[in-house]
């Protein structure tokens, strides 16, 4: 891989807060509705956490958070963007 590509992945990475980036993702499920990564990169965008949508947003949190326990994988669904399964999660 490029040498910038990395230098720039690695910066990107090592801004984000990740601890808060999971107490947000907390903060949408814990209402007890399943969602996917994407419905809650959706949600994170409409509340202001993130300034787009884009389900990387979401996505390594929930892995993280997954890892932790702290959510559950309940099911799959056929995202609709992608066309591929897509796991649906709830807050533990």
């Amino acid at each position: 891989m490029n040498t910038i590509c990395e230098e720039t992945r690695r910066e990107a990475n090592e801004k984000i807060d990740k601890k808060a980036r999971e107490n947000q993702v907390l903060e949408i499920l814990s209402d007890g509705i399943e969602r996917t990564a994407r419905q809650v990169a959706y949600e994170m965008q409409e509340k202001g956490f993130t300034n787009n949508a884009e389900r990387n947003n979401a996505s390594p949190r929930l892995t993280s958070l997954l890892e932790q326990r702290k959510v559950i994988v309940v099911g799959k669904t056929l995202d609709k963007i992608t066309g591929k399964k897509e796991a649906i999660y709830k807050k533990s």
